[in-house]
């Protein structure tokens, strides 16, 4: 098992590691539809994987009036591809 080095302050929208532990079930969520999606395709959208989240789920964002914030959804994609790039490189374009 390989230990993940993760830069906090590469690109993660603000707050975003101090929104991640009390919205976990936000995260896990996405990381099964980002899994399941990367098994039928090279590339996709984590804006659409969170659009899905807050239609097919009642999972709410602890911390704001919205049921799921999307200004986390690009940490959501580049924690993701920081944990499962190696296995399914370039899925989620993460931009600088």
């Amino acid at each position: 098992m390989s230990v993940i080095q993760l830069d906090f302050d590469d690109g993660y929208p603000d707050n975003f590691f101090r929104w991640l532990p009390n919205n976990s079930h936000i995260y896990r969520e996405f990381k099964k539809r980002a899994l399941q999606m990367a098994r039928r395709r090279l590339r996709y959208s984590a804006r659409t994987i969170v659009e899905v989240i807050r239609w097919e789920t009642d999972l709410e964002d602890t911390e704001t009036g919205f049921k799921i914030n999307d200004h986390y959804t690009p940490g959501m994609a580049k924690l993701w591809m920081a944990t499962q790039g190696e296995k399914h490189p370039k899925f989620f374009e993460i931009r600088k």
